[in-house]
C-alpha cells in the first residue's frame, strides 16, 4: 500500500487494520458464494429425492389421491426456501463489496488504477434462480402428468 491516500497519512495501526477488514471481507464473500453453490446443490438432491418419489409414490390408477400434490407443495417449499436462502447470501456478498470498496478508497494511486479496469459482473445467483425454479417447474409437471395424464403443450412437427 502507498503511504498516502485520497484520506492521507496512513499510520501502523491503521494499515494493519485495513488488512485485516480487507481480508475479512474476502473471505466473507467467498464464504457466501460458496454456501450460494451449495444451497443448489441441496435443492437439487432433494429434487432428485422427490422425483424418485414422483416415480415410487404416484399411482396412476388411485383416484383422489393427495401424494401428487404434497409432492408438489413440498418441492415449491423447497424451491421458496431455497431462492431466500441464495438472496439472503446475496445480499450479504453485496454488503461485502460495498466494505471491500471503502476498503480499497483508503489504498494508494497505483492500487486505485489497477483496481480500477473493468471487469465482468458476476451473477451467478441469476442462474442458481433459474435451476431453483426450473428444478421445481419439472419436477410439478412429473408429478401431475404421472397422476392425472397431464402431457406439456409442445408442437411436434409432423412429416408430410
Amino acid at each position: 500500500m502507498d503511504s498516502s491516500s485520497a484520506y492521507g497519512e496512513l499510520g501502523d495501526i491503521d494499515r494493519s487494520e485495513l488488512q485485516m477488514a480487507y481480508g475479512a471481507c474476502v473471505a466473507d464473500i467467498e464464504l457466501f458464494t460458496r454456501q450460494q453453490w451449495w444451497a443448489g446443490a441441496y435443492a437439487l438432491v432433494i429434487y432428485a429425492l422427490l422425483l424418485a418419489g414422483v416415480h415410487q409414490l404416484i399411482d396412476p390408477v388411485a383416484e383422489g389421491s393427495m401424494r401428487p400434490w404434497v409432492l408438489v407443495l413440498i418441492t415449491w417449499a423447497v424451491c421458496l426456501y431455497g431462492l431466500l436462502a441464495i438472496k439472503r447470501m446475496q445480499i450479504s456478498i453485496v454488503v461485502g463489496r460495498r466494505r471491500l470498496d471503502r476498503v480499497r478508497a483508503h489504498f494508494g494511486r497505483a492500487f486505485q488504477e489497477i483496481w480500477s479496469l473493468a471487469r465482468p459482473r458476476e451473477d451467478i445467483h441469476r442462474m442458481l434462480y433459474g435451476v431453483m425454479i426450473l428444478g421445481a417447474v419439472l419436477i410439478t409437471w412429473m408429478a401431475l402428468d404421472k397422476a392425472y395424464n397431464i402431457v406439456l403443450p409442445v408442437a411436434v412437427p409432423t412429416l408430410p
